[in-house]
């Protein structure tokens, strides 16, 4: 077993005098470390089963990539461990918090900008797809129905989830998916095919508040680019909006979707047409994603470890809040578009 704060005392080159766990994610461990040259952040990334994604490389390589092409507002890699699976960057900052302060939307319209400038940067051709990457339309309305069909064997045995299936979500994913379909259709866009490479762009993959810290001077630093890489600027975009990690009102939506279609609208005529037909598919998406605790693996490991009263709670919140966003997508879509 991999001694994470020993390995980062190794990279840093001295050792730690104090670690405190921050966070507490499924698919890596996050320390930070307090040492004699100031505050530094370890991972640990341990291979997961059917994990498709080497999330230790995509970060490294994104850091590097960033690091390399002049970006202020990302950690800067300090150095990595192949062998460990251990990755250092620089410490300094606080969690920013779930909540946008003034300014803040601001920040992250420009680095979206930036990611966007760096596609001719060198080193872009050795960044691959992000995570789950959508370059299709079509490529969303898939990944709908592979995560639905998944959680199909869960809504055989339970009523409420086969209810809000068979009343709420099946009629809605049909009704948007035509909708997206005609509406590119008539605007000449290929559904089946992938957008241009020249109007995709880098996307953090996990983008908003909840991935950033706040420097001493208030300067904002996004961190967590562990599904890094090429996307439609739509994903991004739409991602951002519906995230439930950070809490956003209207107006602040807005001005995001406001500051970043300049940018991807500067050479893609079709983004603000795409981005209306493909915002509830996003949405969508995000009802099943919050609905994988109904997935039998996910059930299983928690009524092994004893957690059966709790597991009924998760489970009713989970549902209670795809039923929210579903109910929330049309408008959620004239907000911002």
């Amino acid at each position: 077993m991999v001694d994470v704060v020993d390995e980062a005392g190794r990279i840093i080159g001295v050792p730690a005098r104090d670690v405190r766990r921050l966070g507490r994610g499924r698919n890596n461990l996050t320390l930070l470390l307090e040492t004699a040259n100031g505050p530094f952040v370890a991972k640990h990334y341990p291979a997961t089963p059917g994990d498709q994604r080497d999330r230790f490389d995509s970060e490294t390589r994104a850091l590097r990539f960033m690091g390399a092409n002049g970006f202020e507002c990302v950690p800067s890699l300090i150095g990595a461990s192949a062998q460990a699976r251990v990755a250092v960057m620089d410490g300094h900052g606080a969690p920013a918090g779930i909540d946008a302060r003034p300014g803040d939307i601001d920040a992250c319209v420009a680095f979206a900008g930036r990611l966007h400038d760096a596609r001719s940067d060198a080193g872009e051709e050795l960044i691959g797809p992000a995570s789950e990457a959508c370059p299709a339309p079509a490529d969303i309305v898939h990944q709908i129905a592979g995560r639905r069909e998944k959680l199909a064997a869960a809504a055989d045995q339970r009523d409420d989830l086969a209810r809000f299936f068979d009343t709420a979500f099946d009629p809605a994913f049909s009704r948007y998916k035509n909708a997206a379909k005609e509406a590119l259709d008539g605007a000449g866009v290929d559904f089946e095919a992938p957008l241009a490479a020249a109007l995709q762009t880098l996307s953090p993959s996990d983008f908003g508040m909840h991935n950033a810290v706040r420097r001493d001077d208030g300067v904002l630093v996004f961190v967590d680019f562990e599904y890094f890489g090429w996307d439609d600027p739509v994903r991004l975009v739409s991602d951002f909006v519906l995230h439930p990690g950070q809490r956003l009102d209207d107006a602040q939506k807005r001005r995001f979707v406001d500051g970043v279609s300049g940018i991807y609208g500067a050479a893609d005529p079709h983004f603000a047409r795409r981005l209306a037909a493909l915002y509830p598919l996003v949405g969508l998406r995000w009802c099943m994603i919050m609905l994988n605790e109904f997935l039998p693996d996910r059930m299983a490991r928690r009524r092994a470890a004893g957690e059966t009263g709790e597991l009924e709670d998760v489970l009713a919140r989970q549902l209670q809040k795809a039923s929210r966003l579903l109910a929330g997508i049309d408008d959620g879509k004239r907000q911002i578009t």
